[in-house]
Parts: C-alpha cells; sequence; structure tokens
C-alpha cells in the first residue's frame, strides 16, 4: 500500500504495517521520546508475495528524549509498486506534559518531504505515446505535516494522530495530471496485564479512517514471556488475520509477521511477509550522589 496511489483513486495512500505495536513512532509523532530508551527500528515488508508488481516496502525510524520535556525523531519510508516509488522523509517533534506520578500527555508535530517517481520505462500502454503518460514527470517533490496526541502511563496507552493534515496536491506533471494526499485519522490504545511473574498479554486495537474511505480496525493481542519470547496475532476487518512472533536479546529485537488475506485476492498471491530488527539504546541509569550529614 503506497504513500499514495495515482493509479487507484479507492487506494489507501499510507503503508500497511502489520507489526507496528513495536514501531509506534509511525503512527503517531507524539510517541517520539515516550520510552524510557531510543528504539532504532528498520523493518521490510513483502505485500502479496507472489503477485507481479506487489507493493514492497522499507522503513528506518528512530526517536528518544531530547529533555525531559521535548522528543524527537527521525521517519524515512521507500514504498515501491510496480513502476512508481514513493520516499518519505519525516522529522518529529514532541512536547509532554506530566499530569500527575502516573499519567502523561505528549503533542506531536511531524512536518515531512515526499518524493514520487514514475519509470515510464516500465509501463505498457494500449497506445503508443500515450498523452496522459507523457504529461506525467518521472519525479516529483511535496511536503506535508503529521500531528497527534499520545496519553500513557506504565501498563496502558491511547492515542490520536493525523497524518497528511493539510492534505496538499502533488503536481505530477501539468495542469491535468495531479493529485491530493488524503487525510487519514488513526485512534489506538492498548493495556498490559501481569498474569503471572514472568508472563504477559497486551491486547490494542487501531482505528484507521482515510478520507473517501470505509473505516478499518486492527483487533491485536501479544502475548510476552520474561520480555524476551512474544508471539502475537491481528485481525484486520475485511483484510487479512496476521500472525507475529519474536525475540528480544542483549537489547535487540526480531519480529516477523504473516499476514493471510480475506479477500479474493488471496487467490492469487502466497500472502504477505514482514520483518524487523530494532536496536533499544538504553537510557543510561542516574547515579546516587552521596549525601553528606
Amino acid at each position: 500500500m503506497g504513500w499514495f496511489s495515482l493509479t487507484s483513486a479507492s487506494a489507501q495512500q499510507l503503508p500497511l504495517a502489520s507489526q507496528y505495536i513495536w514501531n509506534d513512532y509511525l503512527l503517531n509523532p507524539a510517541i517520539a521520546g515516550t520510552k524510557d530508551y531510543m528504539p532504532a527500528i528498520i523493518s521490510y515488508r513483502s505485500q502479496w508475495a507472489g503477485l507481479k508488481d506487489a507493493p514492497v516496502t522499507q522503513t528506518g525510524s528512530i526517536h528518544g528524549a531530547l529533555t525531559e520535556k521535548v522528543g524527537l525523531g527521525v521517519a524515512f519510508i521507500n514504498d515501491k509498486t510496480g513502476p512508481s516509488s514513493n520516499s518519505m522523509l519525516q522529522l518529529g517533534y514532541s512536547y509532554k506534559i506530566k499530569l500527575t506520578d502516573k499519567y502523561k500527555l505528549s503533542f506531536g508535530l511531524a512536518p515531512m518531504i515526499m518524493q514520487y517517481s514514475l519509470d515510464k520505462a516500465a509501463l505498457s500502454t494500449d497506445q503508443p505515446n500515450d498523452i496522459a503518460i507523457d504529461r506525467m514527470s518521472p519525479k516529483t517533490l511535496t511536503a506535508d505535516i503529521n500531528c497527534g496526541v499520545y496519553f500513557y502511563a506504565e501498563r496502558y496507552f491511547a492515542g490520536i494522530s493525523a497524518p497528511q493534515v493539510l492534505a496538499n496536491k502533488i503536481r505530477v506533471g501539468d495542469l491535468y495530471s495531479t493529485e491530493t494526499l488524503r487525510r487519514h485519522y488513526y485512534a489506538n490504545g492498548g493495556y498490559r496485564f501481569t498474569v503471572k511473574e514472568k508472563y504477559s498479554i497486551e491486547p490494542s486495537v487501531l482505528f484507521k479512517v482515510a478520507e473517501g474511505l470505509p473505516m478499518q480496525l486492527d483487533i491485536n493481542v501479544k502475548a510476552m514471556y520474561d520480555q524476551l519470547v512474544w508471539v502475537g496475532t491481528s485481525y484486520r476487518t475485511n483484510n487479512s488475520i496476521v500472525g507475529m512472533l519474536g525475540i528480544t536479546k542483549y537489547n535487540f529485537s526480531f519480529g516477523y509477521a504473516y499476514d493471510y488475506a480475506l479477500s479474493d485476492i488471496r487467490k492469487y498471491n502466497s500472502g504477505s511477509h514482514e520483518f524487523f530488527l530494532m536496536y533499544n539504546i538504553m537510557k543510561k541509569k542516574e547515579e546516587k550522589v552521596p549525601q553528606i550529614n
């Protein structure tokens, strides 16, 4: 799923990810700096494996706390579908407010620059020298902004965000060749239960709405043992069922997800595969200064 699509006006524009419970900064810039470590994450997703010209997405991100109140983050996403590709660089800023000793609130903004590229040589048309294709530029740039609010505590969280809030136009050629970025709206939340001393379960939900498209709901459950091994599953309404598993060791985390499509497109592919690798740059412990009586 690309950041935007010029070939399908009904397509959702933001890239799909199944393991966003680990890389939630991509959902909401207000999450920058809200963790007690600095997660650096790279991921790779092959959508609808075996289907020609299916989407392939690579992401990379890092975020952390600059001060007690300010967080910063950066993310890069490259999404390719057939002859078109979209690259985006996002710079995030968050401001955190301590409501009580347990509850905190964070506000985030993330300006982004996007480049759309089209390989015209890879296109085949019914008519040679198609005017619509000739009018299109091989590369074009645009900018927009993402914003969000995030409420969190030790065991639970809730957030809302609005990517591409300015809904800027993308000119891919002359005045007759333009596309508009669609506003998206996300709302998510979750709670972590401790079942036994080393076992925890974290259910979560994510509502996704894009202008002109029906709402989509993800229902997720993640179970973890001793902060070491985890498994999870997700149901994406009218889309897919996802199985996830991973391991964490020495501040490294590796995860894999497999999506089984529920729509008729499952007849033409072998599912979707997603991998991520994360390194947690741990926060330094504060040294206690001895008291002199």
